[in-house]
């Protein structure tokens, strides 16, 4: 499958940000649920945009929100993402 963005490089991104890096330390999510969760995003992602639609830097953004997101209401609690001024995770 030709993704929008390949599920390796949301990892990745999800992965250089500091604050997501700690809870999924602190939450102990496996590495194995960021990889389908991952999967799971960029597919849903890609079935869903339309060709003919261009997808920009702000478009990646909110994909990765959506998968950070996913991973939040999926394995950990009390936790959210904000944009403050980029895009982070605090705890509630």
């Amino acid at each position: 499958m030709i993704y929008l963005v390949h599920p390796q490089h949301i990892v990745s991104r999800a992965l250089g940000i500091d604050s997501f890096t700690k809870m999924i330390n602190d939450e102990q999510v496996q590495f194995s649920e960021l990889v389908d969760t991952s999967v799971q995003i960029a597919e849903e992602w890609t079935n869903d945009w339309d060709e003919d639609q261009g997808f920009g830097s702000s478009d990646g953004t909110y994909l990765l929100k959506d998968f950070m997101d996913t991973i939040i209401s999926s394995y950990t609690k009390g936790y959210k993402t904000v944009f403050n001024p980029s895009l982070n995770i605090i705890k509630l």
